[in-house]
């Protein structure tokens, strides 16, 4: 099974803690001139490479960004029915869109569903409105439930919901209202991360000015704890240290890089990481249209992978999943068992109470899950 990538760059405005490659689409015939070129763009990528795929079927297709939604229907339906004239779909295909809230017309969505989406995840990221004009989110909480509603009239029985915790002055109490409200909803999936302040980012700026405060890490840590046992007494399981999903829900493209497993990333600034080559496409979009006018594939960067690269970031991906590494496929994977390549790091990190190991898996425990990039350190 082939996982597939699909970027689109475009939003209406970069929200204040991104560093994805996305951009702000201009608006009026500028804008739709533009769409309309990417997607012709990726329509290319996509006939580029079906010809590597042959006799093998797509078990995932996931269209990120950016926003994808902002674009209209017939365009995103235009790039789902390439990925269907040129790749086989598995009978049981996922194909997950990302959509925030706002873009999301009854229309949109009924178009999506004819085109074959069947999961949507949906950027809510919090309700309260102060904390969304703080992240510089576009929408407003109202949004966020009428496009729910909306998705669940057009048919969509697998929902995702986005949320960021430990925002710069949050209290426990107003995270506890934000998963109370994202509870309520009771959608399939939940994706629940801690606010990262990522380099060049206004909200990263503004820390280093002084100008907000970072959330501490008492209180990230009793937000975390807070969000294990809500979900749980909501009927979800936590399978990555940051997702919660109910049973049979988790997200199978994830999943797919979790399991450090190949796959392919189409568009602008997509990576990918296919016949053990770790590619970047090119991010500028006029130049990743240019290279595919020419017939060219549009990478930016490759690394092929030495086999302890590839073995180093299957166990730190692998790791964060709640069922650990299984020993069996990393004995198949890699012609040797855990044991023997990492004993001493796995003994020093049982004897912390971090890892356990069990006959099927290597595995974290509860407090290894939270000092989950303390413990990773030491495979890497």
């Amino acid at each position: 099974m082939i996982a597939l990538y699909l970027h689109f760059p475009f939003c209406l405005r970069k929200c204040r803690y991104c560093a994805f490659n996305s951009s702000p689409l201009p608006a009026g015939e500028e804008g739709k001139s533009l769409a309309t070129g990417y997607v012709a763009a990726l329509e290319r990528e996509i006939a580029l490479y079906a010809p590597l795929c042959r006799g093998e079927a797509l078990g995932s297709i996931y269209l990120g960004g950016g926003t994808p939604t902002l674009l209209p229907a017939e365009l995103l339906s235009r790039v789902l029915a390439a990925c269907r004239r040129h790749f086989l779909w598995a009978e049981d295909i996922e194909i997950t869109v990302e959509a925030n809230p706002g873009t999301l017309s009854p229309e949109k969505l009924n178009a999506l569903k004819e085109a074959g989406a069947n999961r949507l995840s949906i950027g809510a990221q919090s309700f309260h409105q102060d904390e969304l004009e703080l992240l510089g989110r576009v929408h407003q909480v109202a949004e966020t439930e009428a496009a729910y509603d909306a998705a669940r009239a057009a048919g969509f029985e697998n929902i995702n919901l986005d949320l960021i915790y430990a925002l710069p002055g949050q209290t426990l109490s107003r995270w506890q209202e934000n998963l109370r409200r994202a509870l309520l909803l009771s959608p399939e999936h939940l994706s629940v991360y801690g606010l990262s302040l990522e380099e060049g980012t206004p909200l990263a700026l503004d820390a280093a000015a002084g100008k907000i405060v970072p959330c501490g890490e008492e209180e990230q840590v009793a937000m975390w704890k807070e969000t294990a046992a809500a979900t749980a007494a909501a009927g979800y399981g936590r399978y990555e240290i940051s997702n919660y999903a109910r049973p049979g829900r988790e997200c199978r493209h994830n999943i797919c890089y979790w399991e450090n497993r190949p796959y392919l990333g189409l568009g602008a600034g997509a990576h990918g990481f296919w016949k053990r080559v770790r590619y970047a496409n090119e991010a500028d979009v006029c130049r990743y249209v240019e290279l595919l006018e020419q017939g060219r594939f549009p990478r930016a960067l490759e690394e092929h992978q030495t086999p302890e690269q590839e073995r180093t970031d299957t166990v730190i991906m692998g790791l964060r999943l709640t069922r650990g590494l299984s020993r069996r496929k990393f004995a198949e994977r890699f012609g040797c068992s855990f044991e023997e390549l990492y004993g001493d790091e796995l003994a020093a990190l049982i004897d912390e109470g971090l890892m356990e190991m069990s006959e099927e898996a290597v595995y974290l425990t509860e407090r290894g899950r939270l000092l989950a990039n303390y413990v990773l350190a030491y495979f890497v």
